[in-house]
Order: C-alpha cells, then sequence, then structure tokens
C-alpha cells in the first residue's frame, strides 16, 4: 500500500521560495546538465499536445504551461497538486484574460476530486511520477485516474525519471538522485520502463515511450474506462 505521508513528504519542498528559483534550478540547470534532457524537449509535448480544456498535474513554476506555442492555447485550465503553493504560484503566473484558470488539492493516487470535472482534452503529468512513492504497480493507478476524466478522442502526456535498471549518466544527475531520494524528494528507485509501459497499458489503448538521456516520456490515448 502507497503511503500518502510519503507523497506529502515529497511535495513539501515546493515551497514559494523553491519556486521562485525552480525555472533556473531545474528548468535550466538540472534538465540539461544532471538527466541529459533540455526542457525544450518536454516543452514540446505541450506544444503538440495541449488541448482547449486542459488538466495539469504538478504544475511546479507553471514555466511549461506560460512557455508552450500551442495554437490554439488552452482557454480553460484545471491545476491539481497535493501542496497549495504550486497550485497558487503558477495560477498567477498563467492567468490571462481569455482563460479560466482552477485549482484543485488532490493526489494522483486518488481519484480526481469530482469538482475537476471530466471530458478533458489533454491531461499533463511532468516529472510527478518520479516523487509519487511506490513502484508502478502502486502509482500506475494514478493512470487509471486519469484516464477517467480524460475525453474520448484526448490525450495523455508526461514525462518520469525511472530508477532500476537505469543509472543517471552524470556525476550531476547520480549526486541528485542521491540526495532528492535521502530527503524523500525522489520514490523512483523500484520504477522501470516495463512496469511504466504495463501501467500504461492497463489503462489506455494507445500509447508510446521514448527516451532523452535520463528522461522517459510518454504519451497515452484512447482511455480505458
Amino acid at each position: 500500500m502507497v503511503r500518502h505521508d510519503a507523497e506529502h513528504e515529497a511535495a513539501a519542498p515546493y515551497t514559494r521560495a523553491f519556486l521562485t528559483i525552480y525555472d533556473a534550478w531545474v528548468i535550466r540547470l538540472s534538465n540539461r546538465f544532471a538527466w541529459q534532457c533540455d526542457a525544450n524537449v518536454m516543452l514540446d509535448l505541450y506544444n503538440q499536445h495541449l488541448g482547449h480544456r486542459h488538466l495539469e498535474v504538478g504544475p511546479g513554476s507553471g514555466w511549461y504551461l506560460a512557455n508552450t506555442t500551442a495554437t490554439p492555447g488552452p482557454a480553460h485550465i484545471t491545476l491539481m497538486d497535493l501542496n497549495p503553493t504550486p497550485l497558487s504560484y503558477t495560477a498567477r503566473r498563467i492567468e490571462a484574460a481569455d482563460r479560466v484558470v482552477e485549482s484543485v488539492c488532490g493526489s494522483v493516487l486518488d481519484p480526481v476530486p469530482a469538482e475537476a470535472g471530466t471530458g478533458y482534452d489533454s491531461v499533463g503529468i511532468n516529472f510527478v511520477l518520479h516523487c509519487v512513492p511506490g513502484d508502478f504497480t502502486k502509482k500506475g493507478v494514478a493512470f487509471r485516474h486519469l484516464a477517467h476524466v480524460l475525453a474520448d478522442d484526448g490525450v495523455l502526456f508526461g514525462s518520469t525519471i525511472l530508477g532500476r535498471g537505469q543509472t543517471p549518466r552524470t556525476l550531476f544527475g547520480r549526486a541528485l538522485t542521491a540526495v532528492y531520494s535521502r530527503v524523500g524528494a525522489f520514490n523512483n528507485r523500484d520504477d522501470d520502463r516495463g512496469e511504466l509501459e504495463t501501467a500504461l497499458n492497463e489503462h489506455f489503448g494507445e500509447y508510446s515511450v521514448t527516451n532523452t538521456g535520463d528522461v522517459s516520456l510518454f504519451t497515452a490515448r484512447r482511455p480505458r474506462r
């Protein structure tokens, strides 16, 4: 059984102070030099797949939503996170006159809160799953919950850093993994590609997984209810 207290522990570091340096530390530095995957690779997922009505799970600082060039851009964005701080931080960053931004507190290990609604054109879950405790036989339930709120013709997309059978390519990446694992921010030691694909296949009729550096990027369509 996945411990929800461990999940809260992983979400706790996302304070307002950390979010003010998130773009520099994570987006510009860690992605490129620790994980060997430039943030623009993940931004491409947003540019290609962001829908008119979008659910963003674990928005971080909101950099991807703020920088996407998706056309047309989403008119309705719902943000979901255990920690209310990234929700308020991102909502302020991406607000626009022609866009509705809403927030709900929730865990991907539980059903998406009813107030978030269903029928999303797209769902993004970027750099979230390696923080969630448990291996994919447990945390894979997230895909069931997200498939439930995705429209029949919608797309889920995201990225994660796997642990089992995949050692970070750089010394920087190995050092970050050790520190993040020790403080509870990373819970990916038992995550492997086979179980990721099994979890996606269980809840979607179509999926793909590709790798850039240490990052596994995935898309999924045709949700199984």
